[in-house]
């Protein structure tokens, strides 16, 4: 599944437009915008844009072009590719956590990036490193070298997941920013359903070792055409003075004052939890259980894709009409459903479903967790989801490697059972905290 990254974190901002002060995060006082040039502006798809801008745009849209077919090999085939060169659950779990783990070192990367004054460096170098890694499985089929790839390339994209928004927030103005992220995104999304077909046949007929080296030398390409931006001609400031420490106990004293924070945190602890120990229990059902072609994983990433697109193009629509608490209920739950059907169920319709309705579920909380945010601490959101994100490095860590370790003593149908009963109590938790507070607050009024 896809995991959480700098693309996912600044797709979110794409749905409500809603944009928090880049400028004091990247050192310019709360509010100041970067210099732009003034002069010459186009427009383009309904974007009033500088020459700089529209000129950025179209690398950015060229790089995620050829992305596309690094992100389907690395994050939807990479696993079911070490599991059939003959991965343990030991390692299968680590490949499932390798995100997760990343993450859990981002927030010192984040101190050293606002420091330095200039993202751009963090972004490239980790990435292109990264993206070169990925051959070294494509020449050394071995299950360890598949888990020693990962673990590296995943503390790389830990790197560079700060310093790809701190760099974006350079590159476009807050005006079009989400727009034009939102466009790019939406135009990988939909090469990446076809892509995800093609890579699934393309895998059975010459084996991993070119779909891996296709990946990585996508990547590359990508990297050295996103490294061509523009940046703006007014230097990134260092912030003035020296830069506030990381500070826990600030962040978990905010969440204690603020109930409906804690309550989303409570909910999406347990069903994140139950999501990541299920993960690759989803993979070895897949390849070892029901013994699939990699043509027919490519159809179930496809339903994934196709889900995720879907519910990216509805949210703005969804959110507009409809409270922000129904629809973030509804992609917890969604997290609750997915481990029944491969647990009760279990076959290859089964799969192709909980593929469908995982993408759902991931795209809701992608969008919904940020726009909860943003109503429930206004100010605060970079602080509130940097404690979201570390909390899904812990649940991240933790799940995939208890589930992998855990499934050939108690058997997949209870692990999944558990999973599914974890999404079921977040469910509860989320929709008794919220909505007994909105019925306490229309008792108030009568």
């Amino acid at each position: 599944m896809l995991r959480y990254s700098s693309f996912s974190v600044l797709m979110k901002a794409t749905v409500k437009r809603v944009h928090y002060h880049q400028g004091a995060a990247i050192g310019h006082p709360e509010g100041t915008e970067i210099t732009m040039e003034a002069k010459g502006n186009v427009n383009k798809f309904g974007l009033n844009m500088t020459p700089r801008v529209w000129l950025n745009s179209k690398i950015d849209f060229g790089a995620s072009i050829l992305f596309s077919l690094f992100n389907v090999v690395f994050n939807q085939f990479y696993v079911p590719f070490a599991i059939q060169q003959g991965a343990t659950s030991l390692q299968t779990g680590l490949l499932s956590a390798a995100p997760a783990i990343g993450l859990l070192f981002s927030p010192v990367w984040a101190n050293w990036i606002e420091k330095s004054g200039n993202p751009k460096p963090f972004v490239m170098i980790p990435n292109l490193i990264g993206r070169m890694l990925l051959l070294l499985p494509a020449f050394f089929a071995d299950p360890a070298v598949y888990v020693v790839t990962a673990l590296v390339i995943q503390l790389l994209m830990g790197v560079q997941a700060p310093a790809y928004a701190s760099l974006v927030s350079s590159l476009y103005p807050p005006d079009v920013r989400g727009r034009i992220m939102g466009y790019v995104r939406v135009a990988m999304g939909m090469l990446m359903i076809p892509l995800a077909y093609l890579v699934g046949n393309w895998a059975d007929a010459s084996g991993p070792e070119w779909p891996l080296i296709s990946a990585s030398a996508a990547g590359v390409a990508s990297i050295f055409l996103f490294n061509t931006v523009r940046m703006p001609k007014k230097a990134m400031a260092k912030p003035a003075g020296p830069v506030k420490r990381f500070s826990f106990a600030e962040q978990w004293e905010l969440v204690r004052n603020n109930r409906p924070l804690a309550v989303m945190f409570g909910a999406t602890m347990f069903a994140g939890f139950g999501n990541m120990l299920s993960n690759p229990l989803y993979q070895i059902i897949q390849v070892e259980v029901l013994d699939l072609s990699n043509a027919q994983i490519g159809y179930a990433r496809v339903s994934y894709f196709a889900a995720l697109l879907l519910t990216y193009l509805a949210a703005g629509w969804i959110i507009d009409r409809f409270e922000i608490k129904y629809v973030l209920l509804c992609g917890i739950a969604a997290y609750a459903i997915v481990p029944m059907l491969y647990g009760f169920i279990g076959n290859y319709p089964a799969v192709l479903v909980g593929n469908g309705i995982q993408g759902v579920g991931e795209a809701i909380w992608d969008i919904g967790i940020l726009s909860f945010v943003f109503r429930l601490a206004p100010g605060r959101e970079a602080v509130v989801f940097g404690i979201h994100l570390m909390l899904f490095g812990i649940r991240g860590s933790i799940g995939p490697l208890l589930g992998a370790s855990l499934y050939e003593s108690m058997g997949l149908t209870l692990l999944l059972g558990a999973a599914a009963a974890c999404g079921w109590i977040g469910t509860l938790v989320f929709a008794a905290g919220n909505f007994r507070r909105a019925r306490t607050k229309q008792s108030e009024v009568l």
